[in-house]
This record gives structure tokens, sequence and C-alpha cells, in this order.
């Protein structure tokens, strides 16, 4: 029951820290629109791995690395944010995996997710 709330709380949370880009600079434009779709999908499809911890953790890091190749495409600002985001999906998708053995597994820290997403945000703004 604890892994599912970890991995439902983090899905949240990191759907609306990333979901607000304003899609705009014209160099950026298709590289953040990509991102905004993977994280659309991965908070769709992450429900599937819900009482699986350690496949959990494994789509955090898929999807931080996809989140990285796009950011390639833009602008050193993009890119920038896009390696900030995927170093925050990286450590999720890690305490996650961990919360399958932890004995007393808490609610991990989403902050460093939400502070990317709004760097995120202003690269894409």
């Amino acid at each position: 029951m604890i892994p599912r709330l970890v991995g439902a709380a983090i899905a949240v949370a990191a759907l609306s820290s990333t979901l607000a880009c304003g899609i705009v600079g014209a160099d950026n434009t298709e590289a953040c629109e990509n991102i905004k779709k993977e994280v659309q999908n991965f908070t769709t499809q992450s429900v599937q791995n819900i009482d699986d911890p350690k496949a959990l953790g494994q789509s955090y890091h898929d999807l931080a690395d996809k989140i990285r190749s796009e950011g390639e495409k833009g602008d050193g600002d993009l890119q920038d944010a896009t390696r900030d985001l995927g170093a925050a999906y990286d450590k999720l998708g890690d305490t996650v995996t961990n919360a399958s053995t932890a004995s007393n597994p808490t609610v991990p820290d989403s902050s460093e997710v939400t502070a990317a997403g709004v760097k995120f945000k202003n690269a894409c703004d």
C-alpha cells in the first residue's frame, strides 16, 4: 500500500510541475511539446506499475532519458533545464525503487522535480 501511495504522489507532483509549460520559444517549441507529451504518457502509463516499485522506478529513469534526449534539440536554456529535470526524475526513480525494500518507506520529496519543472517552464516560455 505504501509504495502505491508513494508512486501516485510522485506522479501527480511530476505532472503538475512539468505540464505548466507555455510552449512558446521558436527553437524549443517542438522539444517542449514532445516533453509535455512524454510526461502525460508517463502519468497515464505509470498507473500500470503502481504495485511494482522497481518497475515504477525504472519508468522514472526511462522518462528522464526521454526528457534529456528531447532537451538536446533545444537551446542552451532548455538543455540545462532538461538535464535538471532528468536528474530530478532519476532521483525519484531511485527513491521509488528503494521504497520496495525499505522497512519504513515515506513519501519522497518532490521539490527537486517541482523546481526543475519551473526551470523547464521558463525555458519553454
